[in-house]
Formats: structure tokens, C-alpha cells, sequence
């Protein structure tokens, strides 16, 4: 926005000096300037004047004339006589009209006398106060006209501007999930029909969202359905004589429904997080024994070597707690656990350290292949699957590391995912902020 804003203030500026010198190419280099040719007129006329009192009086009672003609009108008058270096323009003027016996540069009037040699100048005393006047107010007119243009466009700009920001908010609130943020449409605030093309927008997206999350939480329910019906007959067919083939195709399809429970336990999960049904039970968690418990029961679900590690300078690893969901906690580490289960060759280290922004950082490092790159920033969103080559086994339904972006989002917390520098592998970490007790 500031770089926008910076923008159009230059753009603004430089299309009044493109006006201002357009018109300078316009009206003098195009046209003739007929206040010029006025003066001319008038400074003609003057020289006529001085001229016939030469003839009639004498070249001294004219050049008295002038004196007191240049002394009551604020001016100097300076005498050339035909010896004196007189500048450049002037030779030229004559040597270019050598009929004329008066002209001006600027605000000096040149003539010269009918028979004569000497050139009188007539310039203002810039030394006079009613020209230092001048000078003032012509500045002061260029002065105000250009502060008034610069705050009109500034003024005009900041409104414009003040609402876009209001639609930049609008996009980032939608970006965040909150589907339900509308703009101000009052007459004020609006930019054209853009504040009403957004609103509208934004209710045709939040439908269709709103509706896709009904459709997949129906599908889901509906599916347990079913799948229960499947359980309970194979468990039927369990106690009726059949072959050991008839028996390993049983076998498969109860380990396929019991698959087909555990997607859509988790898409029921997700699609609560996803809707913001789940309320928070805010809780004080000691963190050492809460992670000891854990990984005493993961150790005993896997060949794994599983282990803690502590790096919190300020604060005693028994004293730290999390503010906290307990059941919400638990389920993202336990999700980013069971995926290092996945990956990890050997060894899985779970790494809590203080990092810069003192929060706790949490974080899993497993010895396996690790995240490619390209692959990273897609990886937390729902039903992603790094590797379509792999079996559900190994990469599961893409809905587990979504869970837990949802939950550290609700938290006010965040989740990224590094090479790890520990084990070589992958390296997920989530940023709580955290208490000392």
C-alpha cells in the first residue's frame, strides 16, 4: 500500500509539470504571446513621446524626461553612451531591425533617439520595497496555488486509499477463514461498485463453502453406515468354516473398512476445526511431564528410539507450561508424531527450545528421507499427498498435518516444517507461546 500510495502522490506531481510545460510549449512557442506584443507597442510609443521632446526641447531636456520619468516610477535609468561596451542582445537587436528604436528584454525597456548614438535603459530598482513586494506575491502565488494542488491530491489520494485498505482487510479476513466478513457499503467508505462486487463475492464463496462443508460432513456420517454394516458381517462370516484364502480376503476387507473409519473419523475432525465449532478448554499444561507420559506410551507402540531434548535458557524445563486445548494439544503432536512414525529410519528427537520471539518452540526431527522443497508449502493443506507413488500406509489421507495447522491457528500459534539439523531428516515444528510457573 505505502509503495501505491508514494506512486500516485509522483504520478499526481508529474502530470502537473507535463501541464505546466505543455502550456509553456503551447502558448509561447506555438502562439504569439500578445502581452509581449503590447509592451512592444507601448514601448514604441514612449520612444515617440521622448522622441518628439528630443526634436522640439533637446536631447538633454529628453533625457531629463527620462530620469524623471525613471525616478517616479520606481525604475533606473542607465545612460550608454556611444563609446560604452553595451551587451551582446543589443547589437543583435539593432543589427536584426535596424528601423526600431525601442524594445524590451523582461521587465527593461531599451530606446535610443532619433539622429543619436546613446541607448537608455530603464530597469526597476530592485532595491525599491514595492518590488521586493512583487517579487513576494508573485512567489506567494505559485507558492499557494502549488500547496493547494499537492494537498488537494493528497487529501483526494488518502481517501481513495483509505479505501482500499478497508478492502485489503476484507481479503486478508477472508484469507484467514472468516468467511463471514463483509465491507462497509455506505457511501462513504465505498469505491465505485467495488465494495458491492466484493460483498457480493464474498457471499457467493461463502456458499459454496458453507455448502461443500455440508456435503462432506453428510458424506462422512452417512459413510459410518455402511461401514459398520461391512464390520458387522465380516464378523459373521468370521464364525462360519472358509478357507485360509477365504480367510486372508476377510482379513483384507476388515483392515480396508477399518481404514475407510479412520478417514472419515478424520475428516469429521478436520471439518469441525475447518468450521470453528470446536471451542477451546483453555488449561494450564506443565510441558516436561505431559511429554514424558506421551512418549512412554509411543515407545511402547514402536521399534523407534524416541527422545527429548531441552534448550530454554531462561527458564527451568519443569517450570514451563502451555496455555492450552489439553485434547487439542495432544492430538497435533501426537499427528506430527505418528507421521515422523512414518518416515523415521531409527530415531525420532523431540526438541523444545525458546526461540527468539520467546515462544516454545516444539520440535520433531526423525532420521528419514525429509520434505522436498517445492513440496513444503503445500504440505498443510487438506488431502495433500507429497508422494502419489506411496501407499496409504506410509503417507496416509493428507488430513493429519492440516489438523495441526488448524489447531495451532486456533491457538495463535503456527507450524512450519525444516530439514532437520539434528537427524538429517525432517524437522516439524510448532510455536506456542508459553508461562513459567
Amino acid at each position: 500500500m505505502r509503495r501505491i500510495y508514494i506512486e500516485s502522490i509522483l504520478g499526481v506531481c508529474l502530470c502537473f509539470l507535463a501541464s505546466l510545460a505543455l502550456y509553456e510549449v503551447i502558448v509561447f512557442k506555438f502562439n504569439t504571446d500578445d502581452e509581449i506584443v503590447l509592451a512592444q507597442y507601448e514601448a514604441e510609443a514612449f520612444q515617440h513621446v521622448i522622441d518628439g521632446i528630443a526634436v522640439s526641447q533637446g536631447v538633454e531636456s529628453a533625457e531629463k524626461a527620462l530620469a524623471h520619468y525613471a525616478q517616479g516610477s520606481k525604475n533606473v535609468l542607465t545612460i550608454y553612451q556611444e563609446q560604452d561596451e553595451k551587451p551582446q542582445f543589443v547589437k543583435d537587436y539593432r543589427q536584426d531591425f535596424p528601423l526600431k528604436q525601442a524594445f524590451l528584454d523582461y521587465d527593461e525597456l531599451w530606446l535610443t533617439l532619433t539622429g543619436g548614438n546613446n541607448w537608455y535603459r530603464i530597469s526597476p530598482d530592485i532595491d525599491q520595497q514595492v518590488y521586493q513586494h512583487i517579487d513576494l506575491e508573485d512567489s506567494l502565488i505559485w507558492l499557494f496555488f502549488v500547496c493547494g494542488f499537492v494537498l488537494y491530491s493528497f487529501c483526494h489520494l488518502f481517501i481513495i486509499f483509505r479505501r482500499v485498505k478497508q478492502l485489503e482487510q476484507a481479503t486478508i479476513h477472508f484469507s484467514k477463514g472468516d468467511f463471514s466478513y463483509r465491507v462497509d457499503t455506505s457511501n462513504g467508505a465505498t469505491l465505485g461498485r467495488l465494495n458491492h462486487a466484493f460483498n457480493h463475492m464474498a457471499d457467493k464463496v461463502s456458499q459454496l463453502i458453507d455448502a461443500n462443508r455440508s456435503l462432506t460432513n453428510a458424506i462422512a456420517h452417512e459413510m459410518r453406515t455402511p461401514i459398520f454394516r461391512i464390520q458387522w458381517q465380516a464378523d459373521l462370516l468370521r464364525e462360519t468354516p472358509m478357507s485360509d484364502q477365504q480367510r486372508s480376503k476377510l482379513d483384507s476387507i476388515v483392515e480396508d473398512t477399518e481404514e475407510m473409519e479412520m478417514m472419515v473419523d478424520e475428516l469429521l475432525y478436520y471439518a469441525r476445526l475447518d468450521s470453528g465449532r470446536c471451542q477451546l478448554t483453555l488449561e494450564t499444561i506443565a510441558v516436561e511431564p505431559f511429554i514424558t507420559d506421551l512418549i512412554a506410551r509411543w515407545q511402547s507402540e514402536t521399534k523407534l528410539q524416541l527422545g527429548v531434548k531441552w534448550r530454554c535458557a531462561d527458564a527451568e524445563q519443569s517450570s514451563i507450561a502451555l496455555i492450552a486445548d489439553r485434547r487439542l494439544f495432544k492430538r497435533a503432536l501426537e499427528n506430527l508424531v505418528r507421521n515422523a512414525f512414518k518416515y523415521a529410519s531409527s530415531q525420532i528427537v523431540i526438541e523444545l527450545v525458546e526461540n527468539e520471539r520467546q515462544q516454545l518452540g516444539i520440535a520433531v526431527h526423525d532420521d528419514g528421507p525429509g520434505v522436498p522443497f517445492e513440496q513444503r508449502e503445500h504440505l498443510f493443506e487438506p488431502f495433500y499427498v507429497g508422494n502419489k507413488a506411496r501407499n496409504k500406509t506410509q503417507s496416509g489421507h493428507g488430513l493429519g498435518l492440516s489438523i495441526v495447522d488448524k489447531i495451532c491457528i486456533q491457538h495463535d500459534a503456527h507450524v512450519e516444517v525444516e530439514d532437520s539439523p539434528l537427524l538429517g531428516g525432517a524437522m516439524f515444528t510448532m510455536a506456542f507461546n508459553f508461562v513459567t510457573e
